[in-house]
């Protein structure tokens, strides 16, 4: 795993460079809004808001919100992420450099960039034998590299199928003994580790 993300890292890198040594040229005066249907999975909504800073290099901001409310004793398949109740945001920041001054007809793009949520989740758990009703709060940060595509219809509709490594970090303050609870997966609130990214983002140009 970790020479994958080594591998990956470094031609991602490469790649960066090359696309950062073409002329920039094309100005777009409009913003881009997109909605990451993969974050419904873990009770989240992502909205992503990118504007071109210059010629091809564009910021990208990401805020996220999470609530959601449930028991293990509703139709939720039980898992190590299963809670009662769960609030929580978190915020993306990425720089984007596209590989073509023309973006709008030719979307590849590198990003990179750093990442940071915030949860209040309340769960059962196991302690000595017997079921307590828990709270965590938790903090994660990471950073994450991208290679995409971005394709703009008309100017009017976007479409960004992308591709990554990242890593995350996590810290839960928790008043049961388990400080691994939700770090099963990936998708897990409370995950410590390197992750490998795979996404697609559906928005609007304005």
């Amino acid at each position: 795993m970790k020479k994958i993300l080594i591998f990956t890292s470094l031609f991602i890198l490469a790649i960066s460079g090359e696309l950062s040594a073409q002329t920039d040229s094309l100005a777009f005066k409009k913003t881009i809004y997109s909605f990451m249907p993969q974050y419904l999975i873990n009770r989240g909504i992502r909205i992503d808001i990118e504007k071109q800073i210059s010629g091809k290099h564009w910021i990208q901001i990401c805020p996220q919100f999470y609530l959601s409310e449930k028991d293990n004793e509703d139709n939720f398949i039980y898992d190590e992420n299963s809670f009662n109740s769960l609030i929580g945001g978190g915020l993306n920041v990425y720089h984007k450099i596209f590989a073509h001054s023309d973006f709008t007809k030719h979307g590849l793009y590198f990003s990179y960039g750093v990442t940071y949520n915030y949860f209040e989740i309340e769960y059962f758990d196991d302690y000595l034998g017997s079921t307590i009703n828990a709270e965590a709060t938790i903090h994660k940060a990471g950073f994450d590299i991208n290679l995409g595509y971005q394709f703009m219809i008309k100017q009017v509709v976007s479409i960004d199928l992308f591709t990554g490594v990242g890593t995350r970090y996590s810290f839960m303050e928790t008043n049961s003994d388990n400080k691994e609870k939700f770090n099963a997966t990936y998708f897990g609130y409370n995950y410590t580790g390197n992750l490998l990214l795979l996404g697609v983002r559906i928005g609007v140009i304005l």
